[in-house]
Formats: structure tokens, sequence, C-alpha cells
């Protein structure tokens, strides 16, 4: 991993709000562009401490970040959280719907469908698709006054590959047709791209195994598996630079699917 230590960019006076930015990530972006002086919003869930802690180490090191708890999936919450963002930093310039959940430990819900139940879905579909829908919303006069980015977190399930459940999967999938619909209904001011990852290290997926890692890992061209600054490097990409890529899905994944 060479390209994120020659990442230079002065961001100062540019605002940034990452949900699920307490980790993975998310959390790795708010680390990139905390380096580059941007004004940082990190939404997590309250009573998600790990995440808390995080963000106090990273606010006592950067002082233009602020902590905005809550549960974006609940469209009321999405609301104070984005105005409560735009009121402290008197704007926003760039939206990163990270936040997602998995909720199985074992991709085991692809072959018992009696496990999907409508809680199971609901649940998924509402943090994964629904939470980047409201913020994406909620945030839209706001980024095309300022001709603003949206960067959606989809994930190689988007692609119809495996994933923790099928709903997990098909909330990816959904995601990634909701950038498209974004990018036409927000153009031209408001570029709305996405980045798919594939199989990166995160709270998520050290739940695995080390023999599914190391699996996962020869599937790749770059045999391994992705560390969470890589994915916040095009990230960081589709907001700051691509000034004519709006409506894509990069797909950042090692080589996915190359190496039979």
């Amino acid at each position: 991993m060479h390209g994120i230590d020659k990442i230079k960019a002065s961001l100062k006076g540019h605002t940034i709000l990452i949900t699920g930015g307490g980790s993975g990530i998310g959390y790795a972006t708010a680390k990139l562009f905390a380096k580059m002086n941007a004004n940082i919003a990190i939404n997590y869930l309250p009573e998600d401490t790990e995440s808390k802690n995080r963000v106090k180490e990273l606010k006592e090191k950067y002082i233009n970040i602020i902590e905005v708890p809550g549960d974006v999936s609940q469209e009321i919450i999405a609301k104070r959280i984005v105005f409560e963002t735009i009121e402290k930093f008197k704007g926003l310039n760039f939206l990163i719907n990270n936040v997602g959940i998995g909720l199985v430990k074992d991709p085991i819900a692809f072959d018992d469908l009696d496990q999907l139940n409508d809680n199971f879905w609901q649940k998924i579909m509402n943090v994964n698709l629904m939470s980047a829908f409201y913020c994406s919303r909620i945030a839209s006069k706001e980024l095309i006054k300022n001709k603003g980015t949206i960067v959606n977190v989809t994930s190689i399930s988007s692609n119809g590959k495996r994933g923790t459940s099928i709903p997990y999967a098909v909330s990816k999938g959904a995601l990634k047709t909701l950038t498209v619909s974004l990018a036409k209904s927000f153009a031209p001011n408001v570029r709305v791209n996405a980045v798919s990852p594939g199989f990166t290290e995160s709270a998520m997926t050290n739940q695995r195994s080390e023999e599914h890692k190391k699996r996962m890992a020869k599937q790749t061209l770059l045999n391994r598996i992705a560390k969470p600054e890589e994915i916040a490097e095009t990230i960081f990409f589709l907001c700051v630079s691509g000034s004519y890529i709006t409506g894509e899905t990069i797909n950042v994944n090692g080589g996915h699917g190359f190496n039979y």
C-alpha cells in the first residue's frame, strides 16, 4: 500500500459527512480527509463505544472534527445529523454514505431461506439502503448549492457475488442502482458515484475465520484482502477529482474473480 502517503490536497473550508465513520472504511476515510484539513462530521451509533473512542483519538489530533451520533436509517435522525453538520460548518461539500450491516457471522443465509424473516430483511434494507437515500435527499439542496459530491459504499455483493446473506447482497445491489438514480436526479450540479469494495479488513469481516480470509485473498490477482485505507483512497478521488465521473460504481477489489 503505497498510494496513501502520496495523496496531498488542501481541503480547508470543505466539509464532509461520513455515516458509519467510527470504524473500518468510514474511519479510514475520516483520517484521510482530516490530514487534508477538511471539516469532518463523523456519524456512528450512540451505543458504539469503540467508535466513540476512535473518534475521540482523532479529535485529539485534528480540531475540525465533530461527532454526530445517531441511527441514520431513521429519517428524522438522518435529518438532524445532516442539519447539525451544515449548521456547525456552514455548509456541506461531500457526503459519504458508508454505514452498513450484515447481521450474520457466517454466510449461511444464502443456503437457509428460513432465516430470511421480515425483520432480518427490513433491518438490512433500512441501514444499507434507506440511510443513503435519506441522507442524500436531506443534504441535496446544500450539495447542489456547493456543487458537491456523494459517494455510496456498496460491496462486491452488489455485482451478484456471494455476500453474508441474500438481503445483504440485494441491499447493496439496490444501493448501486440508487447511485445511478441520484446521479440523474441531482445532475448536473452534484456528482453521485459509488465504490464497490472487495473483501476488506473491518469489524464485519473480522468475524470470518482465517481460512475464509485466505480463501478470499486467493481469489484476487493481488493475492490479499484490502485495507480500509485503500478504499478510502478511491472515495477521496471521487470527491476531490474525477470531475467528469458520475453515476458510476468503481470496483476496488484487487482483481477479484480474475484468478481462477
